[in-house]
């Protein structure tokens, strides 16, 4: 998380309030990530991921305190199952072709 909170400063946001507005990720559930007490979901890995611009891998393996509590081979082959896994946008029907 340490990166990813540098990278949010890079964008502007300075504050768990800032992150919560760019993100759609609640206060408490920041709050929860950034004191080590909760871990990430991966549609929360994915939506920070796509927020700041920040590797999955990055957000997985930057913070100590996830390393201790998931196995990092694990970790891993679910991080490279998703780099790997192509993401076709949903279907807008209001947008302008």
């Amino acid at each position: 998380m340490a990166k990813l909170l540098v990278k949010a400063r890079e964008f502007g946001d300075e504050s768990v309030i800032d992150v919560a507005q760019r993100t759609g990720i609640s206060r408490s559930t920041l709050h929860r990530l950034a004191a080590g007490t909760k871990q990430p979901s991966l549609a929360t890995l994915w939506t920070l991921r796509d927020a700041y611009g920040v590797r999955l891998d990055t957000l997985v393996y930057d913070d100590p305190r996830t390393m201790r509590s998931t196995p990092v081979r694990l970790a891993r082959a679910a991080t490279a199952h998703l780099e790997a896994t192509t993401i076709h946008p949903l279907h807008d029907p209001g947008a302008d072709h």
